[in-house]
């Protein structure tokens, strides 16, 4: 890493606390951790952070920057060929909402990028943003920010003719996607880089920033899979006042996969994200049919601004799957109703990756009401799958 020395001093007094290490391992926290920080890992892991001791004991600290928490709850650097870039600046007033604008940045690259890792650094005040990379014939124009329309940038089509490359927290400033060792996204030569833009000012100051993005590369010759995105979401919200409700779905995505040229619905799942906004107190997704029954992927409880994002090595396992049973629960403490939405609405949504011949979005739609679970009030829907071959991610050429 280039790093200046004011840096290199931070950084070394930082891992004399919580110790740092160039490779964090997957095996759980680390013996040498203190007994308070062993309890804590798990729940510091949630959050992209680490344990740290000091003063006024074990508390949760995120990594500097160009290291992520490991598994066995010690930073670790992310290792590979810096993509650097710093994107043009945003002043936001009070209670400003900035949306409709893209920005995108033009890699130029002759050969294929393998990105085993993705960092974002955000002081633009951004709630939430979704990057995809495509062929740098598609949504052309000067990089920089733009009118989303002026261009008609579709995210669906940006991922079916290039794919997806990260996605954003809700507010979090700081933010890797790390993938295990060998294990990345393939941008294929001559893409570009497009991101929505989505700043949400909730402080009582003007603000001025912007969002710099890292990609990291590393050698083809190290990559043993290859990644590919899915995407599930609860779109039709209708959250009732002054009560805790869930919303969920299930979606049999059997056909939709054979459809899409897969004889059975097989994955490994390396990496999840859940995405809501601040009334959401829960998400949670997991497979059902196939060799294991049902299989809890993901269970997460509460919002905080911070890096949700989740690495799985070994990766979560899954073979002969039926589908997903997925949703959200939120606390609305209003007297109105809150819709799915942007602002002060809500979004029960989660993306993925993993080693998969498809690509898939299931969507679930028509809530209503369908019961009780204590004093959760509960509503489900029918769901719509789209799936589609993801071949081209790894050889090049348009999808199936």
């Amino acid at each position: 890493m280039r790093t200046p020395l004011s840096s290199i001093v931070l950084l070394s007094l930082f891992c004399a606390l919580s110790g740092c290490d160039d490779q964090a391992g997957d095996n759980g926290p680390d013996a040498g951790l203190s007994p308070a920080c062993l309890e804590m890992a798990a729940r510091c892991l949630e959050n992209q952070q680490v344990c740290v001791e000091g003063p006024m004991g074990a508390a949760c600290e995120a990594c500097p920057a160009g290291h992520y928490a490991g598994h066995d709850g010690l930073c670790a650097e992310v290792l590979g060929v810096e993509h650097r870039h710093s994107f043009p600046e945003f002043t936001t007033a009070p209670g400003e909402e900035v949306l409709g604008m893209c920005r995108s940045w033009s890699l130029n690259n002759p050969e294929e990028i393998w990105v085993n890792a993705v960092e974002l650094t955000n002081t633009e005040l951004s709630h939430h943003s979704n990057w995809t990379y495509v062929p740098n014939t598609r949504f052309d124009g000067p990089d920089g920010v733009w009118p989303c329309r002026d261009r008609s940038y579709s995210q669906l089509e940006a991922a079916a003719f290039g794919g997806v490359l990260y996605a954003q927290s809700t507010q979090a400033t700081h933010e890797i996607q790390k993938f295990p060792e060998g294990v990345a996204i393939r941008i294929p030569p001559y893409s570009r880089i497009v991101s929505d833009i989505h700043i949400l000012n909730v402080t009582p100051d003007t603000n001025v920033g912007n969002v710099d993005l890292v990609v990291y590369e590393i050698p083809a010759a190290e990559v043993t899979t290859r990644l590919t995105p899915f995407h599930v979401d609860v779109h039709d919200l209708d959250i009732p006042p002054r009560m805790r409700s869930r919303f969920q779905g299930e979606c049999d995505v059997r056909a939709d996969f054979e459809t899409a040229g897969a004889s059975s619905v097989d994955m490994d799942i390396y990496y999840i994200l859940p995405h809501t906004h601040g009334l959401g107190v829960r998400f949670y997704l997991e497979a059902f049919g196939g060799e294991s029954g049902t299989q809890q992927l993901f269970d997460i409880h509460g919002f905080n601004g911070e890096a949700r994002g989740q690495f799985y090595s070994p990766p979560q396992r899954l073979r002969g799957i039926h589908g997903f049973r997925f949703g959200c629960e939120f606390e609305n403490p209003r007297d109105e109703r809150v819709m799915w939405g942007f602002g002060d609405q809500e979004m029960c949504e989660a993306l993925g990756f993993a080693a998969s011949p498809v690509a898939f979005e299931s969507r679930i739609r028509n809530s209503a009401i369908d019961g009780q679970d204590g004093a959760i009030e509960t509503y489900s829907g029918t769901c719509e799958t789209l799936a589609f071959g993801w071949s081209h991610n790894r050889e090049g050429g348009e999808p199936r």
